[in-house]
């Protein structure tokens, strides 16, 4: 209504253009500037204000509005109270959008705020019926134009691989594409300076047996990669272990191509296309042979690494969890990894012990689970951040309903006229018929387009109402989790973890201390439990298992120094020169009553003393923030397993990778603060 008195008013209609240009329209020339001149002489045409433009250049009209930068930018702006503007130009309908979903989304919110969209291509806009069915008709032929374009485009590619051609995509190192460009013609061929890194590169590792050998020898050859980049290790080994050299052939339409519900490629079969040859089969199986000898082990032994993918380090990368030592776990961040071999170009982010710092940082959570008043304020933030996605399509399916009858009563009286029409006019009862369903063409195509606008409605909706339950399932979770959260195991902590978003921040730590770590410690922290403190009742208790070896040191003194140790954290040599002892006889001691089980029956037995806290080092600064993944995973598909589990006090195992740690959550999500 607000609008409407603009446009009838003495008030001017203010306006803003959005410009969309995909790559394709870039690479015919028709760039944001030559969009821009259109929507701004439009504007001055109608004579409304020009208040604003917005412009997203090379982003395809298959995505949504939150996955536009600008066109997300603009949604937030029209949120605004008072509101900015009150229509907004594009040049065309498919620069609104390329499906029904990216289309009418942003379109029917843009709505409910009292703004409207016109489109210059046609002249018109969404503030009048005949606007809003000129949309549909520009919807309709903007998706269905992609799909064609697609078919097409897919089709001639499917041939190409068919004929043993090029068909376009990733060329494998060590090859190349001979007369390119040609239609008909490009085709695959063995490039001759990259197929000798290759060679080089095999020839070293049969020698060496090491990657990172052979990356440093390639690097100090000047043998680089395609883009002049060093290589790395893994990089290496993935270029000499892949399909193309191994089995000398691509695979088009392979295990990453787009599938329909049954598993089939959804543009055509899978194509083998062989590759010249680069390495005889002999060759091939010496290389396999040698890479099969370097396989190592299968860790058998796996830990969950809480905060593995979301701890950032000072430096900006990821910590990932990863075992320093037998009795030793630390979180370790990917800046110490070169960038290439023999770079020497490491971060010097300190090493972290992974039990301490995942219990400070599990507190921090506990503490955010606990606090009601916090986590409605978590889920206020979300509210906040998703109001474009609530937006309730009861009104716009009935409003559709209403067009859909209307229609198919249009339907039914034009068909029984024209068949009148016919029959009066002598024809046959076949004719008549078909004079019928000519006559209502228009309309059933209308009628076609208004019941697929409302099944999108209806999706939308159904959306909308899942993201409403999640979030009310959200602090119903917490609640649920606050009673079991003493009971929870680490797969539970990290799955936990990882449905809330949590990204823990290191902004201050403590260089880790150098040595080997204290073994009595390490067994406190992972227990859980205080140092105790030894009197004589208890030493008692625990004499008998304290015996047994030959060494001349007395037995209490060395119990009493490694809880010392456990307490203060000094270091083992200082202890033995403070009370004239060896300090390797001591660490001996240690590791052999923790290693046949001797300690952990002794501290058994002094579970009932009373106890200092274990030493913990220099206090390391972290920020925890967080987003519920629960209420961000995609609605309309039903609730997934760990939602369900979740919202009944249980969670699944974190998944983890072959080594034992945590997958790393995604990245780049907007976060808000506990």
């Amino acid at each position: 209504m607000d609008t409407a008195l603009r446009a009838t008013g003495t008030l001017t209609l203010r306006a803003v253009d959005y410009l969309r240009v995909s790559t394709e329209d870039q690479a015919k020339g028709y760039g944001i500037a030559y969009t821009g001149k259109k929507t701004a002489r439009y504007i001055e045409k109608k004579g409304w204000a020009h208040v604003g433009t917005y412009a997203d250049e090379g982003y395809s009209g298959s995505l949504d509005a939150d996955d536009r930068p600008d066109l997300k930018r603009l949604m937030q702006a029209a949120r605004k109270t008072p509101r900015p503007f009150d229509m907004v130009v594009v040049n065309e309908g498919r620069g609104i959008g390329r499906t029904g979903r990216a289309f009418w989304k942003w379109v029917w919110e843009l709505e409910d705020l009292g703004v409207y969209v016109a489109v210059v291509k046609k002249d018109y806009d969404n503030s009048t019926p005949a606007g809003r069915s000129q949309m549909r008709k520009d919807a309709d032929y903007a998706e269905d134009e992609r799909e064609n374009i697609r078919d097409r485009t897919q089709g001639g590619i499917q041939e190409k691989a068919e004929d043993g051609l090029y068909p376009g995509g990733t060329v494998p190192f060590g090859w190349c594409i001979a007369e390119r460009g040609v239609k008909g013609v490009s085709h695959y061929a063995v490039h001759d300076e990259e197929a000798e890194t290759l060679r080089r590169a095999r020839e070293v590792f049969l020698s060496t047996k090491s990657w990172t050998t052979v990356a440093i020898t390639l690097n100090s050859e000047k043998r680089l990669t395609r883009s002049g980049a060093p290589w790395t290790r893994k990089n290496i080994r993935s270029r000499m272990l892949g399909q193309a050299v191994l089995e000398q052939q691509v695979v088009w339409r392979g295990s990453a191509a787009a599938r329909d519900q049954e598993g089939r490629p959804v543009f055509g079969d899978s194509v083998i296309i062989k590759l010249p040859e680069i390495f005889s089969e002999e060759k091939i199986e010496a290389l396999k042979a040698a890479a099969s000898e370097r396989k190592r082990p299968r860790k058998t032994r796996q830990r969950v690494y809480l905060l593995t993918g979301c701890m950032v380090s000072p430096c900006g990368k990821y910590y990932a969890g990863h075992q320093h030592r037998p009795n030793e776990v630390i979180y370790r961040c990917k800046g110490r990894q070169e960038s290439y071999a023999g770079a020497g170009d490491q971060c010097s982010c300190p090493y972290l012990e992974a039990t301490a710092i995942e219990r400070q940082v599990w507190q921090d959570v506990v503490r955010v689970l606990s606090d009601a008043d916090r986590m409605k304020a978590l889920s206020q933030d979300w509210l906040d951040a998703t109001a474009g996605e609530r937006v309730d399509h009861t009104q716009r399916i009935a409003e559709l309903d209403q067009q859909i009858a209307e229609t198919e009563d249009l339907v039914d009286v034009t068909e029984a006229a024209a068949a009148r029409r016919a029959l009066r006019r002598g024809q046959s009862k076949g004719e008549a018929a078909e004079a019928a369903e000519r006559a209502s063409k228009p309309h059933l195509e209308e009628l076609e387009g208004l019941e697929k606008l409302k099944r999108e409605a209806e999706a939308f909706q159904r959306e909308a109402a899942d993201a409403a339950r999640r979030l009310q399932g959200f602090e119903r979770l917490a609640e649920i989790a606050r009673e079991n959260l003493a009971e929870l195991t680490d797969e539970e902590k990290a799955e936990l973890v990882d449905l809330m978003g949590m990204e823990a921040q290191v902004i201050r730590c403590a260089p880790r201390r150098l040595g080997v770590a204290c073994g009595i410690r390490e067994w406190f922290v992972q227990e859980g439990r205080g140092v105790p403190v030894l009197a004589d009742e208890g030493w008692e208790r625990i004499k008998p298992l304290m015996g047994g070896s030959r060494s001349k040191m007395d037995r209490r003194q060395v119990v009493q120094l490694l809880l010392e140790k456990a307490v203060t954290g000094d270091r083992m040599i200082d202890l033995g020169s403070r009370y004239d002892l060896n300090p390797k006889s001591l660490q001996t001691q240690s590791h052999r009553w923790l290693a046949d089980g001797t300690w952990a029956a002794a501290m058994e037995l002094l579970k009932d003393a009373d106890t200092r806290p274990v030493w913990e080092p220099d206090s390391i600064e972290i920020q925890v923030t967080i987003r519920p993944r629960a209420i961000e995973s995609k609605p309309g598909d039903g609730e997934s397993d760990s939602w369900r589990r979740a919202r009944r006090g249980r969670t699944p195992c974190a998944r983890r990778s072959p080594a034992g740690s945590r997958r790393a959550p995604r990245s780049g999500r907007a976060r808000c603060s506990p």
